[in-house]
């Protein structure tokens, strides 16, 4: 099985609401809850040989937002099997939370194949994630977000695989 490690940025802005991307690939899917709808999904991507987790998650906020943050904490990890495009992809997940201290976002930096799956983007407050009838993930982002936000970053990172 192909192994990927993968960072995701949880990007605050300062009304504590998240920049989430929709996208759509049907053949990209989680055979544990199979659903070919769009999905809103965090800024990341795959962390590069040699690349540590914090240095992939900022990169990508830079390609595909033209977001500059610094000083992301690693909050939440999983690991999960995904069929990607005919194979099954092991991902191992790491969640960074960072701020940003405006809104604007460029995305100009998407490359091609990400600007063919890409949908929209949209900066999300909790209530809204939690009251929309769309997908996200993680699944249950609305809950996962409300208590980081009450409750601060954890003392060490929380397992979301279960």
């Amino acid at each position: 099985m192909i192994e990927r490690p993968t960072a995701r940025l949880i990007l605050l802005d300062p009304a504590d609401r998240l920049f989430l991307f929709k996208v759509h690939d049907p053949d990209v899917y989680d055979p544990a809850r199979p659903s070919f709808d769009p999905v809103w999904l965090m800024i990341g991507g795959m962390v590069d040989p040699g690349e540590d987790w914090e240095a992939a998650v900022l990169r990508e906020a830079r390609e595909e937002t033209a977001q500059i943050v610094t000083g992301a904490r690693w909050v939440w990890h999983r690991s999960r099997v995904m069929h990607w495009r005919g194979k099954l992809v092991r991902h191992r997940e790491r969640f960074l939370l960072a701020r940003t201290d405006h809104d604007r976002i460029d995305t100009s930096g998407l490359d091609e194949r990400e600007r063919s799956w890409t949908r929209g983007h949209r900066w999300w407050s909790t209530a809204e994630i939690a009251a929309s009838p769309e997908r996200f993930e993680p699944y249950d982002l609305a809950a996962r977000l409300e208590t980081l936000l009450r409750d601060g970053p954890p003392a060490e990172p929380i397992d979301l695989s279960a």
